[in-house]
């Protein structure tokens, strides 16, 4: 605590990292109200050739969010009569024609074509298996892969084919801890498909087996290369590719899967890429247990990490940049799952809603609040009473902002109060909320430097500086910390 890392910070809320700091997010606007009002479960993405398309689901339907109706008005839903919203899906093309694949582990596989939903063509079983009961699945040198409810046993389909018979690829024999088979995903040591393309098996007890070869089939074609083990995983949907990796969410952290052949499972924690929010991490983890997913927003660089809302840590979406593993939290959107369409964000929450994030100044015409605390310091001798007195805090920014600078005291973390709002500019050119034939086409296009210098009070032997930035508007604000001094003045040795 002592020795916190440069650059570091105690509370980064409301804020997203780029190369060079952190900016201040945007805000969120209602964009589609399912017709049946429950929570949103999950995200379903198409896209094929020009076609895109974004779906969420309930506990019951699944609907297009794509182009929908504003609320209060509803959106019907695409497909309904459903009895789950956990959905896992893969897009698989084959004879010009792509399907998004869909299972949930409690209805019948349903495939979209770019076109309509439908449920052919269909998978066979030789025992008694449905398509109801897959809980997931995955592509793997063009062939499908399935993982059954409650076992451990996966199913795979014929090479490009999206239905037909399935075949069992028993796993049970090399799960030596039981529990039921997870998640799975391909993976590579280079940094795409490939000749070292890998077959990964994940269960619920953090055991990884890793298959190569591309025939499961015959023995000699597909071998086991190994079983590793890994912290319990926190959901099906809980990890993403980054670069030539899969970064798995696990109850240790953030675990990359090229890490499992040189360490064990309690060294993996040293090298887990969410060790700068392990507090927050193992909090929510331990809160939640599983149903966490993991969303790429390629145009920023960003992955938002969403998990089942608690009363240990509510309200939390962990947001981290791929470029350099720098971490900040998102409060305020209660977001339950996100997706991007056409590079813009999007997630699901309660009620029914469906909302597009990093968007316009406040969410859904409320102010939230942007908060900075750096890392303590001692800024001299351990031990030594110390008074914060001036800090200096320098932004960018298209328009100036209003800030209020303070200091806190021996890991007092707590934020004050501000109720000054700051303003986006409102000659912004941002897309789909500035007003047309109003907005300049080109904006203010030049973000500029701002120093705030203001008076701030703390005593203690550890010292830090922060901000409180407070947003509203129809604009965004386009601000990014830059870095901060505080004055300190040395008082009382301690022996």
């Amino acid at each position: 605590m002592a020795a916190a890392a440069p650059g570091s910070a105690s509370v980064l809320e409301n804020f997203l990292m780029t190369l060079t700091g952190a900016r201040i997010r945007g805000g969120s606007v209602k964009r589609g109200l399912t017709a049946d009002g429950l929570d949103i479960l999950s995200t379903l993405k198409y896209k094929y050739g020009g076609v895109e398309k974004l779906f969420m689901a309930t506990a019951a339907a699944i609907f297009d969010m794509t182009s929908p109706v504003a609320p209060p008005s509803t959106t019907a839903g695409a497909v309904t009569g459903l009895t789950s919203g956990d959905w896992c899906s893969f897009q698989h093309t084959n004879a010009g024609v792509s399907y998004l694949v869909c299972v949930n582990g409690s209805d019948t596989r349903r495939l979209y074509d770019g076109t309509s939903w439908t449920t052919t063509p269909a998978m066979t079983f030789s025992d008694g298996t449905t398509s109801a009961q897959l809980n997931y699945g995955f592509l793997f040198k063009n062939r499908e892969f399935f993982l059954k409810n409650g076992s451990l046993d996966a199913y795979y389909l014929g090479l490009n084919a999206v239905g037909g018979a399935a075949a069992v690829f028993p796993l049970g024999g090399v799960m030596k801890k039981g529990g039921q088979l997870l998640t799975g995903f391909s993976w590579s040591v280079e940094s795409g498909d490939g000749l070292g393309d890998y077959c990964v098996f994940v269960s619920t007890e953090g055991e990884v087996a890793i298959y190569s070869g591309s025939d499961p089939s015959d023995a000699d074609n597909f071998a086991l290369k190994g079983v590793y083990q890994i912290g319990r995983p926190l959901g099906k949907n809980a990890w993403i590719k980054s670069g030539s990796d899969v970064l798995v969410a696990t109850i240790d952290g953030l675990t990359p899967i090229s890490q499992i052949f040189q360490r064990d499972r309690q060294t993996l924690g040293l090298v887990s890429m969410s060790r700068a929010i392990e507090d927050e991490w193992r909090l929510a983890a331990n809160a939640t247990g599983t149903g966490w997913t993991l969303t790429l927003w390629p145009e920023q660089n960003l992955v938002f990490v969403a998990f089942p809302d608690n009363t240990v840590v509510p309200d939390t979406t962990f947001v981290f940049n791929v470029l350099n593993n720098k971490w900040s939290i998102v409060r305020n959107w209660q977001a339950s799952c996100f997706q991007t369409l056409q590079g813009s964000l999007f997630f699901g929450s309660v009620d029914g809603y469906c909302w597009q994030g990093d968007i316009s100044g406040t969410d859904d015409g409320l102010t939230f609040a942007a908060t900075y605390l750096s890392q303590f310091t001692s800024g001299g001798e351990l031990g030594q009473e110390k008074a914060a007195s001036v800090a200096r805090m320098y932004f960018k920014a298209k328009t100036k902002p209003n800030v209020k600078l303070f200091a806190r005291a021996d890991y007092d973390i707590s934020i004050p109060a501000y109720a000054q709002v700051s303003i986006g500019d409102t000659g912004s050119s941002e897309w789909d909320v500035a007003l047309w034939d109003v907005a300049l086409w080109d904006g203010v296009s030049v973000r500029r430097p701002y120093e705030f210098r203001q008076n701030v009070r703390a005593n203690g032997d550890m010292l830090a500086v922060g901000c409180v930035v407070l947003s509203g508007g129809d604009f965004k604000l386009d601000l990014e910390i830059d870095f901060a001094t505080m004055q300190i003045e040395a008082g009382e040795q301690g022996a």
